[in-house]
């Protein structure tokens, strides 16, 4: 594991009684990466993804989180979110509510949430949207909303850091081994631009 990594799977295996879902998965993922798990139904993408967020344990190896093991963490003091993929969004909260969902337990004042929230809401191009429900929203705004609350912190630090659009991406899919069914890992490294 490497000082750069914040995502690192050691020989992670995990199996569904005879399924074996993923079979000594070894990668890191590093800061200021973005990733992206690719491949056919089955081959242990999102049991991949639920073992980072503790929703399923390993049945050997350990998956670490900023250079610490998870295997002891409980999901709700682990420091990820995740989207799932009919992009649920709380429906007994409006689209503010939902974005600073994650953020409330930041400490910010509430001019400095309201002020992120906004930032966000500009940032995902849902100006005047902040008190809409999630029944008054399309299947794509949705999605942008349900993001936006699991990433709120990183978008909002890369648009006051940089301005929206200036960060350059290059990227490349490698197959993997460790995998069921051939799964591949995208990565994408990402640098400001000057």
């Amino acid at each position: 594991m490497s000082q750069e990594g914040i995502i690192s799977f050691q020989d992670v295996s995990k199996s569904f009684g005879d399924v074996q879902a993923v079979d000594g998965a070894n990668f890191e993922i590093k800061r200021g990466e973005f990733f992206s798990l690719l491949g056919p139904s089955g081959c242990g993408k999102t049991t991949l993804l639920r073992m980072v967020a503790g929703f399923e344990m390993p049945n050997s190896g350990e998956v670490f989180i900023d250079g610490q093991p998870m295997s002891a963490t409980p999901p709700n003091h682990r420091p990820v979110n995740m989207v799932f993929q009919n992009y649920a969004i709380f429906p007994h909260m409006d689209v503010r509510g939902n974005i600073a969902f994650g953020m409330r337990k930041s400490g910010l004042s509430k001019i400095d949430l309201n002020r992120r929230i906004d930032e966000i809401l500009e940032l995902i191009k849902l100006q005047g949207y902040g008190k809409r429900g999630a029944e008054e929203l399309s299947g794509g705004q949705r999605q942008r909303v349900a993001l936006a609350r699991a990433s709120g912190w990183i978008l909002t630090s890369m648009a006051r850091r940089s301005g929206p659009g200036s960060w350059a991406c290059s990227g490349a899919s490698t197959p993997r081994s460790g995998w069921r069914s051939g799964g591949e890992i995208g990565r994408a490294s990402c640098r400001e631009r000057v």
